[in-house]
């Protein structure tokens, strides 16, 4: 199966704006309070850093391959420098690498979507590094150097909740099917962004295709292009409505005796979304399944969360839909040609668990025909859909601790109806500052 890189962890996708990504409780330790006094200093001297940490067991006690259990951790730290002091307004210099350390389960159920989000490239690397203007009250984003088409595309807040990898935070199809790549895997980029208004955006970029990019050995340090690189051309337009926000105006009394009016009051927050669209090109070199190559790939997605319901006595419980599909028609060597996904978030389900969230998740996967054929064709039988079922419940230890348990039921592993249904349990812990 061809890979093209690691799938994105949460909390570093460069969402165009928040959309109250499940707050967390004010409630700290005394080492997390320390850390976030460190972190609050540097932000006053212009470094924004940031470290975040994914640690996850996961087992298969039924189905898939063969049983086993994994262990696997990954930690993502950085920065950005930003310049406005010296005089650079908008101007900074974002820098970051990834750790990883463990195993994947998924290679014992031998399934395609990865059961932890926790794996990318093994291997310590540079990540992202690259100059970053931003102009416009924050309207214009632009971004030179070593940047990953995942960390900018194909990603919605709530893509960064799950435990297992299918669309965490990208949907696994863009990296079977295109030189997609994300977390541990960047390549020479360059990426605009523009928000005509408040609730539409508009983004492109051009990224190096290249064999070279996520290969462990480079440890994201090898920034040369070779002959033969190609390039993926990818654009997204998106929508962020928050639907039935409401305020009202406060009056009070000026010196001349009139009243002045107030800027609004919010009383309703609203439900907040996102809605986007996109599609890639590259002109790279694939492998076809038949044994031959094709040149030009490209495919669409489209994605979508949409918050449907905020209790009016408590904003922290409200309920999150969320859906998205892949299509990618080149069959020759698109490993999965299409792909659907989505879920629902219930945040307070728990009433004195007001920051908790209950996670319920599918992820689709149709194998291409050819690839079928091949596999049939090896006495391997005839590849056609995996299915995965997620449940899992985030419980917030403190404003930057959590533990997530997590169950995963696997349809199909790998496409084939020889493997068994594979039932996978564990745990996730993660620390983010």
């Amino acid at each position: 199966m061809t890979a093209w890189g690691a799938k994105l962890p949460p909390h570093i996708t460069d969402q165009p704006v928040p959309l109250d990504r499940y707050p967390l409780p004010e409630v700290r330790g005394s080492m997390e309070h320390f850390i976030d006094q460190k972190f609050t200093a540097l932000k006053s001297d212009g470094f924004e850093p940031f470290v975040n940490y994914w640690g996850t067991y996961l087992t298969n006690p039924i189905g898939g391959e063969r049983r086993g259990s994994a262990w696997a951790q990954l930690l993502v730290f950085g920065g950005e420098i930003h310049f406005d002091s010296l005089g650079w307004e908008g101007g900074s210099v974002f820098v970051s690498a990834t750790d990883f350390a463990g195993s994947n389960l998924s290679e014992k159920v031998g399934n395609i979507f990865t059961l932890s989000q926790a794996v990318v490239i093994d291997t310590f690397a540079l990540y992202g590094l690259y100059l970053r203007q931003q102009l416009w009250d924050d309207r214009l984003d632009i971004r030179v150097g070593r940047i990953s088409a995942g960390q900018v595309f194909a990603t919605l807040p709530i893509m960064g909740l799950p435990v297992g990898g299918a669309v965490n935070g990208n949907p696994t199809s863009l990296f079977t099917n295109a030189p997609f790549h994300a977390t541990g895997s960047a390549s020479w980029a360059a990426f605009v962004k523009a928000l005509p208004t408040k609730s539409i955006y508009a983004q492109a970029g051009i990224f190096q295709a290249s064999p070279q990019t996520g290969v462990p050995s480079n440890h994201g340090v090898n920034f040369s292009i070779e002959r033969g690189d190609g390039e993926l051309i990818m654009a997204e337009a998106g929508w962020l409505p928050t639907l039935g926000a409401s305020g009202e105006k406060s009056a009070s009394p000026a010196s001349d005796g009139k009243k002045t009016v107030m800027p609004a009051k919010t009383v309703n927050p609203g439900l907040p979304g996102q809605y986007s669209f996109g599609g890639y090109y590259s002109n790279y070199t694939f492998p076809t399944f038949s044994g031959g190559v094709e040149h030009n790939a490209y495919g669409f997605y489209a994605q979508a969360q949409q918050m449907v319901w905020r209790s009016v006595a408590n904003a922290d419980h409200n309920l999150t839909l969320w859906s998205g599909l892949t299509y990618s028609p080149q069959e020759s060597f698109a490993l999965l040609p299409v792909m659907a996904y989505g879920g629902v978030a219930w945040q307070g389900a728990i009433p004195s668990r007001d920051k908790d969230t209950v996670l319920f998740n599918f992820y689709l996967g149709g194998f291409s025909r050819d690839y079928a054929r091949q596999q049939a064709g090896a006495g391997s039988g005839w590849a056609t859909v995996e299915t995965d079922l997620e449940a899992s419940y985030i419980i917030h230890i403190s404003e930057n601790v959590s533990f997530q348990p997590d169950l995963q039921w696997v349809i199909q592993p790998g496409g084939s109806s020889s493997v068994p249904n594979a039932l996978v349990l564990g745990f996730q812990v993660s620390a983010t500052f």
